[in-house]
């Protein structure tokens, strides 16, 4: 998992979906990287307690399920498998 370290994040492309991708204590996790309150990337937030917060208004996603935890999101974000495989990180979007 070179390509992600301890408490990084970034950005992928797959297809034509935009996907946040989170390493938080060893575990991937990946969100579409998209606020679904202000259009701002996930990617760039800041994760605390298993959320991330977008740098726009502030407003918490669970890094699990994409559940919006607080305002001003009101609507969750798309979650996607994420696993490693072969050394790569590999993301399924449908």
């Amino acid at each position: 998992m070179a390509q992600l370290a301890e408490g990084k994040s970034i950005q992928a492309r797959v297809g034509d979906s935009l996907i946040a991708v989170f390493n938080v204590k060893g575990k991937l996790h990946a969100l579409a990287d998209l606020c679904s309150h202000a259009q701002a990337s996930l990617s760039e937030g800041d994760v605390s307690l298993g959320a991330v917060a977008c740098p726009r208004h502030g407003a918490r996603f669970d890094l699990e399920t994409g559940e919006a935890l607080s305002l001003p999101a009101t609507r969750p974000v798309a979650t996607f498998p994420v696993e490693i495989a072969d050394g790569e990180i590999v993301i399924s979007v449908p």
